[in-house]
């Protein structure tokens, strides 16, 4: 059995007062009969996380403004048991400082908020969690484009 889960980042530059966007990293997550909780015949665990640093974003360009960062995902080949999250694992470096985002909030195609701070940030990192996950869904590359945006 071969899962493949494939997550792409885009970098989004920000709105009206110019503030930038930048993500870097990703997922990629293959699922084989090794993942099976209790050998052949069995079932997968039903979640699996990335590390926690799996995406690096930084905001710059900031001013002294406030913003917040919202977050949505685009998928291009999934299946709709899959449920994706994610959650800020740290607070970066930077002048300003950052709330929120601390515990998962569901990825979906809607805009979702997910940190809000002040100033430039550098280096906050996210991780990501597979929610859906069993041998009943069928073996394929599943990929979805995961879009964080500034505001």
């Amino acid at each position: 059995m071969k899962l493949w889960l494939w997550l792409l980042l885009w970098w989004v530059s920000g709105t009206a007062w110019t503030a930038d966007l930048t993500a870097a990293g990703g997922w990629n997550r293959r699922v084989t009969g090794s993942d099976l909780t209790a050998g052949a015949g069995s079932d997968l665990a039903s979640q699996e996380e990335s590390d926690p640093g799996a995406t690096v974003l930084s905001i710059s360009a900031t001013g002294a403004a406030g913003w917040r960062i919202k977050v949505r995902h685009s998928p291009i080949a999934w299946n709709n048991r899959f449920q994706l999250w994610v959650r800020r694992t740290s607070d970066g470096n930077g002048a300003g400082g950052i709330t929120g985002g601390n515990g998962y909030v569901e990825v979906t195609e809607l805009d979702a908020d997910l940190f809000s701070g002040t100033r430039d940030r550098s280096n906050v990192s996210v991780q990501y969690k597979l929610t859906g996950l069993s041998k009943n869904i069928s073996p394929a590359s599943y990929l979805s484009s995961v879009v964080f945006t500034i505001q």
